[in-house]
């Protein structure tokens, strides 16, 4: 096997084996540890490091929000190609953060705020002017803002945005989006909130809810579910071809696979913003090329991986070392099949699988921990759960089983332990089983690897995996990621590893993933039975922390839910996150200074806002 051989060329060369047997801190970070610049979640968390910078290579973010200037085209890389311009039909990620980001509004954001300040998830006004949540929380108004003007192109001619664009958009979004589950009710839908909309006036639009959800604010907040386009993309022009937007941006040269031009939007309602004129994305899929483009000082943001962040500091001193201080709000994770004769029916089966995962591992290879702190660079991690560590207040760290509770434990690499619940569970010599995963580029390198390396994990308590990679669109998506997901019952036999796209809450995160009636559920059964029906004691917990509106109860009904999960294991998650490192050119002025919420994803909002380019410093000017 392909990973077996990949794992014993680790193990050969690594030092300090199976740390965290000894009861060592947890360490390590995950494959999509959070390291956008700008972003920022939970409310008490990490802040940046206290340990001194033994390496002598980071440097200090500086506020020079008073020295800003106007003008200047910003410099900045795509990996891929839109397949459609279209938020509202398309499921691709990547419609979002490379064209509905820039320029198609939502009724709400998340505020900014200054380091060492961290973003809550508090919204402002950004359509809409504000909102208001009725007393029986079954209602949410909006007034839009006025004066606000759809892009000068025909069409839409300037024409002044209102409420019946919000109408026309949520009803598409509601009959065609790939994530109305997550938020728009029908009868296949049943437990999403929104089931109506209307608009009493040209300024004022009101969703009904079919049931209270306690995320409903930040739901309409997030830029990764619902944006306004103007009804004049039905028929007026193509959405999935044209853009006609409003927005901080508005697209001023589109060539297919090769580049994104934007502009500053001149009638944009925040003032003087954005302070650049335009943003140049050309599509660059090779990453040799990317870091070559970014050591030339062609792109000014962040294109190293963590293995190579410190050679590119040094490679190229003159640009700036930083690193993040948010966890990744949602780790990639494994889980499970059940049809047959699964022997993943049995909860001490997929106990054993947790407690074979060798987090020490993954930290120093995949998160690239060994590399970074050889360097003298500090690492601070965190262990996952069921709740990804990044959610301050709701997660809890395994390393403290006095308040984690005696299921800590599962999160613990322990291979005698795990032979012993193997033993127990009818497989003394171990057994065969199939690991699926998706043999695509989408994920990147270091989930590829991670994939390579758990094979050989799991064959040191005698499971002996099959690694089967499949076509991310063709086999991977519809029959494994999406093999329990709601409406879907066809299930399979074996394991998966998984990524997670991300979410604005908790509460919307553990319903979408977790929950029979999720839209991206992975199946789960207490007795081996109907796998797409989910766990009865899980669903009822998610259904209670979605309609509990008190911050302090919600987050102890998460903390229970988390000890329930981890004993469970029907979801295993990628074993650590560590606060990760970033490159970027110093005439990026205000960089990693202001952030947004971590669930709120619309990091161009900041950078329109807040980072400037200084032309005094490199690239432009020697350092």
């Amino acid at each position: 096997m392909a990973g077996t051989g990949y794992w014993e060329r680790l193990t050969q060369s690594r030092v300090s084996r199976r740390r965290a047997l000894a009861g060592t801190a947890a360490a390590g970070a995950g494959i999509a540890a959070l390291s956008t610049v700008g972003c920022g979640g939970g409310s008490d968390g990490d802040s940046i490091p206290n340990e001194p910078d033994k390496s002598g290579l980071l440097g200090t973010p500086q506020d020079t929000l008073s020295q800003a200037k106007p003008g200047g085209t910003f410099k900045s890389l795509l990996t891929t190609d839109v397949v459609s311009f279209d938020p509202l039909s398309s499921s691709s990620f990547n419609t979002q953060s490379s064209v509905a980001y820039y320029t198609y509004p939502r009724m709400l954001k998340f505020k900014t705020v200054k380091r060492p300040d961290r973003a809550t998830g508090a919204s402002e006004g950004d359509l809409a002017e504000g909102f208001e949540l009725s007393n029986d929380k079954l209602s949410i108004t909006f007034k839009i803002r006025p004066g606000l003007k759809w892009e000068q192109k025909a069409p839409t001619s300037g024409r002044e945005i209102d409420a019946e664009d919000v109408v026309f958009s949520w009803n598409k979004f509601a009959k065609v989006s790939p994530f109305r589950a997550d938020f728009a009710y029908s009868e296949t839908n049943p437990s999403a909130p929104v089931e109506s909309v209307s608009a009493p006036d040209k300024r004022t639009v009101v969703f009904k809810m079919k049931q209270p959800d306690a995320s409903i604010v930040q739901l309409f907040t997030t830029a990764i579910l619902f944006f306004v386009m103007p009804r004049e993309s039905d028929g007026g022009f193509d959405p999935k071809g044209e853009v006609r937007g409003y927005g901080p941006f508005l697209l001023d040269q589109y060539t297919p696979s090769a580049l994104h031009v934007w502009k500053k939007n001149p009638d944009y309602y925040v003032k003087g913003r954005p302070f650049y004129d335009k943003v140049e994305n050309p599509i660059v899929p090779e990453y040799a090329t990317r870091l070559s483009q970014f050591k030339a000082g062609n792109v000014w943001l962040s294109v190293a991986t963590q293995q190579d962040i410190v050679q590119t500091k040094k490679d190229v001193p003159a640009v700036n070392l930083f690193q993040g201080d948010s966890h990744t709000l949602t780790p990639s994770f494994y889980s499970f099949g059940y049809e047959g004769n699964s022997p993943f029916k049995d909860e001490r089966v997929r106990q054993a699988v947790s407690l074979l995962v060798d987090r020490e591992l993954m930290a120093d290879t995949i998160g690239g921990r060994e590399a970074l702190t050889k360097e003298g660079l500090d690492v601070p991690t965190r262990y996952h759960t069921a709740v990804g560590a990044g959610w301050d207040g709701f997660w809890i760290d395994p390393q403290d089983e006095k308040k984690f509770g005696p299921n800590a434990k599962y999160l613990i690499t322990n291979i005698a332990e795990a032979k012993k619940l193997l033993t127990a569970a009818g497989f003394p010599n171990g057994f065969e089983s199939n690991f699926y995963y998706n043999q695509g580029s989408q994920y990147g390198s270091a989930y590829t690897n991670a994939a390579n390396i758990i094979p050989g994990m799991m064959s040191e308590g005698g499971i002996k995996f099959k690694q089967d990679p499949k076509d991310y669109q063709t086999d991977y998506l519809p029959n494994y990621y999406y093999g329990y997901a709601a409406g879907n019952t066809k299930g399979f036999n074996g394991m998966i590893y998984g990524a997670e796209r991300g979410y604005p809450t908790v509460a919307s995160q553990i319903f979408a993933t977790m929950h029979k009636d999720g839209p991206r559920f992975h199946g789960m059964t207490p007795n081996g039975l109907n796998a797409a029906q989910g766990d009865p004691q899980v669903n009822s917990m998610i259904d209670k922390i979605r309609q509990e509106f008190d911050l302090a109860k919600q987050q102890s009904l998460v903390n229970d839910f988390i000890r329930y999960m981890t004993g469970k294991a029907y979801n295993i998650p990628f074993p650590v996150s560590g606060l990760t490192f970033g490159t970027y050119w110093p005439c990026v002025a205000n960089q990693s200074v202001y952030r947004t919420y971590a669930g709120g994803a619309a990091t161009v909002e900041t950078y329109g806002n807040y980072v400037w380019i200084d032309t005094t410093k490199p690239p432009f000017k020697p350092a």
